[in-house]
């Protein structure tokens, strides 16, 4: 049950007009709604699971105060499938999770932007509409943690991810257009080490992990794209150290962006004609000391 309600009573401090007429615009929604989520899983053995998962979902619709018409728009909905395994091998020393879904949306919800310059400022003015048609997104998700020995422990990921949304009339040009799923990489993975031993009755921890991601769009309506990303992360620490007051102490050195990586990760052309096109960059190579004590 979503019920929700708003009204638009200033734009630039005068009333809003529409078609000519000013006054506070209004809106007024309520949904009811059943999504179901079913599970049929079945354990092949002590050791692999695999099942099929099917749900229905809804994203709310409402209106923008950021539009100058409070142009409201519908909630968007979703139907997803989904099939996978489960499994733990050699002597449980090597997990694996594989899956794969597809997700079928109608209604899909993109927001156009616009800049204009109204004397020395800019003004943002954002519609939200509902895509026609059918958004199919399909994807693959992979899994994997290896026990290498009584110390070593390696893991990866990899997601693939196909998205496909039909083509949008833009509300400000009235121009039919490209649109897209921001952030959605078509490939993304990772890979950890972490290594734990034994250290002079304390214990010592290693972890490294590296994590890659293609270029994605910032925004639904525009193509150009940020950066792909390799960002590299460590930690190192002493750890389970005992102390006079019975408590346990952990002293950790941590690393994020190790190898000083610069990327764009937010790139936005909206101010192109007047300002240029801004960006968004990632925190330069960082590092710390972080102490935790444990009662």
């Amino acid at each position: 049950w979503d019920d929700k309600d708003g009204t638009l009573e200033l734009v630039s401090n005068a009333l809003p007009v529409v078609n000519g007429v000013a006054g506070e615009l209004h809106f007024d929604s309520s949904v009811n709604r059943f999504d179901p989520l079913v599970t049929l899983a079945y354990d092949v053995s002590d050791d692999v699971n695999v099942y099929a998962k099917y749900s229905t979902g809804y994203r709310a619709g409402g209106a923008s105060s950021r539009s100058l018409t409070y142009r409201s728009f519908d909630p968007e909905e979703v139907e997803a499938y989904e099939i996978g395994l489960k499994g733990d091998f050699l002597d449980n020393r090597l997990r694996l999770n594989a899956a794969v879904y597809a997700m079928d949306r109608t209604d899909s919800q993109i927001d156009f932007s616009l800049v204009t310059v109204i004397g020395a400022s800019t003004r943002n003015t954002l519609e939200t509409v509902n895509a026609p048609g059918t958004t199919k997104i399909r994807g693959v998700e992979l899994e994997g943690a290896f026990q290498v020995t009584e110390n070593l422990r390696l893991s990866a990921s990899y997601a693939y991810t196909d998205a496909q949304i039909p083509d949008t009339v833009n509300p400000f040009n009235g121009v039919s257009q490209k649109v897209f799923i921001a952030y959605t990489p078509p490939n993304a993975g990772s890979v950890a080490a972490d290594w734990e031993s034994p250290f002079m009755g304390a214990t010592f921890r290693a972890h490294v992990d590296a994590n890659y991601s293609d270029a994605t769009q910032s925004f639904d309506q525009f193509e150009i794209k940020n950066d792909q990303s390799f960002i590299v992360n460590g930690r190192l620490a002493i750890g389970d150290i005992s102390t006079q007051a019975g408590a346990e102490l952990e002293v950790a050195l941590w690393a994020r962006n190790l190898l000083d990586e610069t990327v764009v990760y937010r790139r936005d052309p909206s101010n192109r004609a007047t300002l240029g096109d801004y960006g968004n960059f990632n925190m330069p190579r960082t590092f710390g000391i972080l102490a935790t004590v444990r009662y």
